[in-house]
């Protein structure tokens, strides 16, 4: 994919301290801004859009990442479990969009994150 697009909460300067987004006909991929060679989460468009609607019931559980500055945190990435899935929110705009994963993939793609 050569079409990534940061989004528009990624802090000052180069902007990696948030999400990156591809699309093509088939997916939707996210991929961690600061580690784009680590892993991508892709997810079928349909199951994407499924998601997004599904958003609308959103848990109430967020946590800000332990990653997001150290004065009020609102730099990043905010998440909420659900019992199936994960919920992935811009900590700067909490009212705007929202990602649905299924936990089991949210689990392999952190993993995957974390250094060997």
């Amino acid at each position: 994919m050569d079409n990534w697009r940061k989004s528009s909460y990624s802090g000052p300067g180069d902007g990696n301290e948030c999400v990156e987004v591809a699309t093509t006909l088939a997916h939707i991929a996210v991929r961690d801004s600061k580690a784009p060679a680590r892993a991508v989460l892709a997810i079928q468009t349909g199951a994407f859009v499924t998601f997004i609607d599904s958003l609308k019931d959103t848990p109430g559980n967020w946590r800000k990442s332990s990653h997001s500055d150290g004065g009020d945190g609102n730099d990043c990435v905010e998440i909420a479990n659900s019992p199936t899935h994960v919920a992935i929110r811009d900590s700067k705009a909490p009212a705007d969009h929202t990602l649905t994963v299924p936990a089991d993939a949210f689990t392999t793609f952190v993993e995957a994150l974390k250094p060997s």
